[in-house]
């Protein structure tokens, strides 16, 4: 059976672009990479361009239809269930609001069916993570309401454009400390390539590289 890790956090936390890149390096180890999109207020992966480029790199997709995605009543991508119960490796994209909680709540005992992480995706620099009331209140909203614990914390601190080595150090700090009295692990740090270097040989353990993809295409933005 292969991974099942589920990545939720709040608007602005990087858990999209951390869940398709786990997903792109899964599928260039030669595993099935199946990426699942449920985030239904905002979802990214609703173009067809997004499809096949994904494809293309061996990377199943499965997200709202273009004519849902957007619409009042966005609907989950109807393949989500048979993936969770396929030997493939499976990267869920959750949204970090009530419609999180409601994705959680269907998906719960079919989940729970196989070995799962639950990732809690954090930048501290961001709303609904910048301080520890904001990241409690998140991870009990979608813990209570699903009855789904979280199993770890991804570390994602970052300012955008303006992230410097530094940046990283004090929010990861942060985190750190906001972990341990949450009573979870931070599984990885997460950082831009142009910054990996640098500190990899701090954060050698956890530090995870990422490569930025999203282009105003994928999103539907000329």
């Amino acid at each position: 059976m292969g991974k099942l890790i589920i990545f939720a956090g709040g608007l602005g936390s990087g858990k999209t672009e951390i869940a398709l890149n786990f997903a792109r390096a899964e599928a260039r180890a030669g595993e099935k990479s199946v990426l699942a999109d449920v985030d239904l207020i905002n979802p990214f992966f609703s173009s067809r361009l997004a499809i096949e480029d994904l494809e293309k790199e061996g990377v199943k997709l499965l997200a709202p239809r273009r004519d849902l995605a957007f619409g009042d009543v966005p609907q989950l991508p109807p393949q989500i269930i048979s993936s969770i119960r396929q030997d493939n490796s499976l990267f869920i994209d959750l949204g970090g609001d009530e419609s999180g909680v409601l994705v959680m709540g269907y998906l719960r005992s079919y989940i729970l069916d196989r070995p799962y992480e639950f990732m809690l995706v954090v930048n501290p620099y961001r709303p609904f993570a910048g301080s520890l009331d904001d990241l409690i209140a998140l991870k009990e909203m979608l813990e209570q309401s699903s009855r789904v614990s979280f199993t770890g914390i991804i570390s994602n601190p970052n300012l955008v454009e303006e992230t410097t080595p530094e940046t990283v150090r004090e929010g990861h700090g942060k985190v750190l400390e906001w972990a341990q009295i949450m009573g979870l692990t931070v599984r990885y740090l997460t950082v831009e390539e142009k910054l990996f270097n640098e500190l990899q040989p701090e954060y050698s353990d956890i530090i995870y590289k990422l490569s930025l993809h999203f282009r105003p295409d994928w999103l539907g933005i000329s």
